[in-house]
Parts: C-alpha cells; sequence; structure tokens
C-alpha cells in the first residue's frame, strides 16, 4: 500500500456540505466535526479526509497506483469540478435568485465522484429508496461495509439471519433481488430498443457491470439500461447512482425535497410530473441529447419536474444537491419550516398558508 499525505488548498468548498448529500460519504464516517474517515479494507487504511479553514488535508494509505491517486483524491472530494458558483451567472435571470440564495446558505458545495467503489455507491442507492439517508442509509452501510468489505456483492449471499443483523427494513432485502439483476442485465439487452443498443458497444466491460454503466457509455443511455434492465431501479435511483460515479453533473435525481420545494416555490411553473419510469426507458429529456445520441426525446419533456432541471445543464446536479440541503433544513415535506426559511417571502406556498 502507498502512503498518501497531501494538502490541497481550495477555494468556496465545504467539506461536510460536500459529503453529508453524496452518497460517497456511505463508504465514510464522520468523525469529527470536519473530519471524515473511509472504512478500512483492502484498499484503504486509516484513510481521512479533513478540512481545516481553507485547506483540505488527505492521509492514509491507499491500494492505487501511484499515477491514479491524484484522480482518485480530486474525484472523492469533489474538487474535479471548479466551484459551481463561478457558473451561477450563466443561468436566465428567471432561476439565477434562488441559485444565489442557494449558494449562499450552503456555499462550497461541489459533486463527489467515486472512480474505483462503483458497487458500493450502488448498493447505498439502492438502500436510499424511501429511506432517510443520513439516519438509516450510512447506518446500514457501515454494517455492510465491516462484514463485506471490497467484497459488497457477496451480500446476495447472506443469509436471513446476517441480513437481519443489518437492519429489519424491507429496503435490505430488495437490495438483493436488484444486485442480482444488476449482474446479469447484459443477457437481456436484445429486447432494448435498437437505438440504445447501438451504444452498448464495449461487452468486454461487463464483467463489472457498475464500472460499465458509469464510465463506458453515455450516461443517458446508462439510465435507461439500468431502469430498464435493473428490478427495482427507477428514474431518482437511476440518476443517483449515475451523479455520484460519473464525471456528468447535468444529471438531477428526482427526489422528495426536490418535488417539495420546485411544487412549492412553483420555480419551474405549475402542475409538473415525476418522471415516469416507463418513459425514461425509452427517451431523453433535452432536445439537444436527443439530436446527440439519436434517441426519441420524451413526451413529457415540457411537463416533467427533471426536464425542466435540465435546462440548467452542467449546473443541474448541484442545484438538486442545493435543494436537499435546503429541503432537509426548511423545505420538508412534513412540518415544513415556513417561519424561518429565508425564502418565504418568494414562496407561493407560505403566501397561501
Amino acid at each position: 500500500m502507498k502512503n498518501v499525505n497531501i494538502t490541497l488548498e481550495t477555494e468556496f468548498y465545504d467539506l461536510n456540505l460536500t459529503f453529508k448529500p453524496s452518497f460517497v460519504s456511505s463508504t465514510y464516517k464522520q468523525v469529527e466535526k470536519n473530519v471524515w474517515k473511509k472504512f478500512d479494507s483492502p484498499m484503504f487504511r486509516g484513510f481521512t479526509v479533513r478540512q481545516e479553514k481553507r485547506n483540505i488535508l488527505i492521509k492514509g494509505l491507499v491500494s492505487i497506483d501511484r499515477g491514479r491517486i491524484e484522480d482518485f483524491v480530486f474525484a472523492e472530494t469533489g474538487l474535479w469540478h471548479a466551484p459551481f458558483e463561478y457558473d451561477i451567472h450563466k443561468v436566465s435571470k428567471k432561476f439565477r435568485w434562488f441559485l444565489e440564495e442557494l449558494s449562499y446558505l450552503y456555499s462550497g458545495v461541489r459533486i463527489p465522484v467515486s472512480l474505483f467503489e462503483q458497487d458500493k455507491i450502488f448498493v447505498a442507492v439502492c438502500l436510499s429508496k424511501r429511506a432517510d439517508y443520513e439516519v438509516f442509509v450510512r447506518s446500514w452501510m457501515e454494517k455492510i461495509l465491516e462484514k463485506y468489505g471490497n467484497n459488497v456483492l457477496d451480500i446476495v449471499c447472506a443469509s436471513k439471519e446476517d441480513l437481519l443483523k443489518i437492519g429489519t427494513s424491507y429496503q435490505i432485502f430488495d437490495l438483493i433481488d436488484t444486485l442480482k439483476s444488476a449482474t446479469i442485465f447484459h443477457k437481456g439487452l436484445e429486447n432494448l430498443p435498437t437505438y440504445v443498443k447501438e451504444h452498448l458497444q464495449y461487452r468486454e466491460h461487463f464483467e463489472n457491470p457498475f464500472k460499465f454503466l458509469s464510465t463506458a457509455i453515455p450516461p443517458q443511455v446508462a439510465r435507461m439500461v439500468l431502469i430498464s434492465k435493473v428490478k427495482g431501479i427507477g428514474p431518482k435511483t437511476a440518476d443517483s447512482f449515475l451523479l455520484n460515479t460519473s464525471f456528468h453533473t447535468d444529471i438531477a435525481p428526482v427526489d422528495t425535497h426536490l418535488r417539495n420545494v420546485v411544487t412549492r416555490l412553483q420555480l419551474f411553473g405549475e402542475n409538473l410530473k415525476a418522471p415516469q419510469s416507463n418513459l425514461c426507458s425509452k427517451y431523453v429529456c433535452r432536445k439537444y441529447v436527443s439530436r446527440k445520441l439519436k434517441i426519441p426525446l420524451c413526451p413529457m419533456s415540457n411537463s416533467c419536474i427533471r426536464a425542466k432541471i435540465l435546462e440548467l445543464r452542467e449546473l443541474a446536479g448541484w442545484f438538486q444537491t442545493l435543494i436537499y440541503l435546503f429541503g432537509r433544513e426548511y423545505c420538508r415535506k412534513n412540518k415544513p419550516q415556513c417561519d424561518t426559511c429565508p425564502l418565504k417571502k418568494d414562496c407561493n406556498y407560505f403566501s397561501s398558508m
């Protein structure tokens, strides 16, 4: 193993705000206010990420090719991408005010990307269906990683007794069928539309389906494959996996927080609909993507929340992350904190109360 001791000077960066909403943090434990420690495995030992003012200190042992260590560090921390705040001026005035407000409240958020642990991210994403990520999913992942380490897919062979030691929620038991389906998805590709199959030309990567889906094909195609061929995967889970394992920030998982905030503030108009699996498995959301990939445009593109958010292009994933933080603190589904909300003066929901 190689010893890593790196110090990075940052600008517009907050480690906690970056890690907490990211599924990459499911492979870490927060041990102090500004310190995150990666769970030990054959690949990592004593690996920590610490923030001290503008400096990020990274220390530990890693089993990674020396030439990839820097790539890993920048990807895992989200520092691979320049501050998203720099690009707010590119957004239309109609939405710019909202991004400015959120970026002020939650300054320094980036998008971490997992270079080597796509299977672990997939597991965490699957467990997040209708479950609180910070309360339940990270706790379940800690138990899974303590038992299985780098071999998380071995959980498919776990006994009922072993699964109950992780937790009793249905998400843990549903995970088994989803993982089994994901590892053999390539056996049913003949049923996919021809315009999708044309993008699946890297069959040598199928032995690692999670790496294949996150790195070998366009994310729009990977999303369609996940939704149509992997049991239990819908638009939100597919987007969450790809946002955290690819270097594409033009992806926006439509979760409860996003639906609540967009609907209450009417950011993109009224009567918008959530993404539908039967459409997401066949179509893409944006015209320029449709032209580029030669995949039909979704007939619901003018009325879908996701399609509207993708108008922000490379800021879409950052936008969704900011809304996640805002939704957890203020715009909750139940008992929203309207009285203390800094955006209440612009909120249709608050003004109608």
